[in-house]
């Protein structure tokens, strides 16, 4: 194991004792402990490209891309997530 690899679990080990002494935690699954850890600690390449998404979405603005109502988008979101429950 990699010095990195035993910090970083080194770090998400004191993450979850945090969760664990927090009484707001009482109620959340392993899943969803490590789902926000990757929230909060994203992968080096996950953070690469995002910030290459945000400098292509703000490149699109600029030059008169007004992107799409949110509320179109969350609901082709919502009929997606009902149909693939369906499925």
């Amino acid at each position: 194991m990699t010095a990195a690899v035993a910090n970083e679990l080194e770090r998400f080990h004191q993450f979850v004792e945090g969760k664990l002494a927090s009484c707001l935690s009482t109620d959340l699954s392993p899943e969803e402990v490590l789902s926000e850890w990757r929230t909060t600690h994203p992968l080096s390449d996950d953070l690469s490209e995002s910030v290459v998404a945000v400098k292509q979405a703000l490149a699109d603005m600029r030059a008169g891309d007004r992107g799409r109502p949110a509320e179109q988008v969350i609901a082709e979101i919502r009929q997606r997530l009902e149909s693939s429950a369906r499925s």
